[in-house]
């Protein structure tokens, strides 16, 4: 009997403990968490470029249980309330726009919410912190000073398929729409007419309706005060020569481009005078010296612009043996061509001055070599000085001292977007100051080849001078005061140039050129 009543109880237990293990065992639903309002993306990410944007945020919260999709907008205005220029819903957390649907240049504004889904609502808007702008694509090349006039401009560009039109913007909103033809767009250049004097007006180059390239200019002023035209005369080479000394002080002399106008033998300016080759895209006016000029008396400025400086037996361009004070003396927009065995400018005569030097725009080569003289040079036994030399986007080469200045005090001399090779033998220094100017700045300079590194020299003494983004090559060899400042670059000046040897200093080096933007910037690519 009582192994019986053991028997029902163990039979008992036993289906307990199975009733037991198989509710263990049963599967029970699970309660997902179902939001009234989908979580928004915590915060937007953007990268821009060129021509394509990258734009990413978090996925929203408690997403991983049920599909959401998140909408993208993209606007001008950073409140919305005019809408968007652009509106994607997206499955994942990131899209990729280009400027095939966005304009270039332009700023733009990004919010971005998280859909509907699983009969939750949208989530809020989360707006991102920051804007963007498209760069775009650049095919326009540099503008030089005589890509310029009072009246027209000549554009550049790398031919790319489709240009056929350039719209021009002045700074009061007046559109000008030139029309680009195949054969302009195969040559990378036209020349567009009939615009305002000193208005400062944007180009902008389309493919079909697609930005390919921005860039500004300023139009020149129309020339205005006691202007000398002789551009109608011709088969008088000497009638500049001949003119000069009749022409009222502030005088501004016009000559014809691609003529030849003879100095026959010293010139020596008394007074204010500009002599420039007449407006326009030909070849300037071509001065041809058999003998340099001078300079005597006070003389508030003389202006040489846009014009080939060539001797024909002048050992200089400017020698000034008179006593003379010039307060600015400019050379703008000039090529040399021939020899000068002496320098290109000098001061001999005691207590000469030049209180401002300013090139701008020049191509200056074969200068005092022969001589040892300095293309810049205020004589040593005189106590000349010129007292500030500005000189911006030009390149010298085959030349022996740059710059000489012996026992004054100048008070600055500054170099900026120069382009340099071929210099300094025999012992000469590029720069030599006896005392440095206070202010002396080399900036975004190329230095290529010294003449003999054996007997070149650097800059004399330890001068007060800043460089910044200045480079030199390989070749660029001195025996002593060796260049400081700059930075080496890999290569030789004939890897760097195209040419150096027949004055090209076109960069070959697409990304240095890119990347640094240094030397004369006529010699981009």
């Amino acid at each position: 009997m009582r192994k019986q009543i053991f028997s029902i109880y163990g039979i008992y237990v036993g289906l307990l403990f199975a009733a037991l293990w198989m509710n263990a065992c049963e599967k029970k639903p699970v309660n997902y968490f179902y939001p009234s309002r989908i979580f928004s993306p915590t915060s937007v990410s953007i990268l821009a470029y060129d021509t394509v944007v990258n734009i990413s945020w978090p996925a929203s919260l408690y997403t991983n249980t049920f599909h959401v999709s998140y909408t993208v907008q993209i606007g001008r205005d950073s409140t919305f309330q005019s809408g968007a220029d652009f509106t994607l819903v997206a499955d994942t957390n990131f899209i990729v726009v280009t400027d095939d649907t966005l304009a270039d240049r332009v700023k733009y504004f990004v919010r971005i919410r998280a859909n509907a889904a699983a009969g939750a609502d949208s989530s809020n808007w989360v707006y991102a912190t920051s804007s963007f702008t498209l760069s775009g694509v650049q095919i326009f090349g540099t503008l030089l000073n005589s890509d310029i006039l009072d009246n027209a401009v000549r554009l550049n560009w790398k031919p790319t398929p489709g240009v056929n039109l350039i719209v021009l913007t002045d700074a009061i909103g007046d559109t000008m729409h030139v029309n680009v033809s195949s054969t302009d767009n195969a040559n990378g250049m036209i020349i567009i007419t009939g615009l305002k004097p000193a208005t400062t007006y944007t180009a902008q180059i389309y493919a079909g309706t697609k930005s390919k390239g921005i860039i500004s200019f300023t139009t020149k002023a129309s020339l205005s005060g006691n202007i000398i035209d002789l551009r109608s005369i011709t088969g008088r080479p000497t009638v500049l020569y001949d003119t000069l000394p009749q022409i009222p002080s502030g005088s501004i002399v016009l000559l014809a481009r691609g003529q030849t106008y003879t100095i026959p033998s010293s010139y020596t300016f008394d007074r204010t005078v500009t002599i420039m080759s007449g407006m326009g895209f030909s070849t300037p006016a071509v001065l041809l010296l058999s003998s340099n000029f001078d300079a005597t008396g006070n003389i508030d400025s003389l202006r040489f612009s846009d014009l080939t400086i060539a001797t024909n037996g002048a050992q200089y361009f400017m020698n000034v043996g008179n006593k003379a004070t010039i307060a600015t003396l400019s050379v703008v927009n000039c090529t040399t061509q021939g020899v000068f065995t002496n320098s290109f400018i000098r001061l001999k005569a005691a207590n000469d001055t030049i209180r401002k030097l300013y090139v701008n725009n020049c191509i200056l080569d074969s200068i005092g070599i022969q001589s040892k003289y300095a293309v810049f040079y205020a004589n040593a036994s005189s106590s000349a000085v010129i007292n500030q030399i500005e000189i911006h986007n030009s390149t010298f080469y085959n030349f022996y001292y740059f710059i000489r200045q012996d026992n004054v005090n100048a008070s600055s001399c500054m170099i900026d977007h120069c382009t340099f090779n071929a210099f300094v033998n025999q012992g000469g220094y590029f720069i030599n100051y006896t005392y440095f100017p206070s202010t002396f700045i080399l900036s975004n300079c190329i230095f290529g080849s010294t003449l003999d590194p054996t007997s070149s020299n650097w800059i004399k003494s330890t001068p007060n001078l800043t460089v910044t983004n200045c480079f030199y090559t390989t070749d660029c060899v001195f025996s002593s005061n060796s260049i400081y400042g700059a930075t080496a670059y890999n290569g030789s000046s004939t890897a760097l140039f195209r040419s150096p040897a027949t004055g090209d200093f076109t960069l070959m080096d697409a990304s240095f050129a890119s990347g640094y933007k240094a030397g004369d910037p006529r010699w981009l690519p």
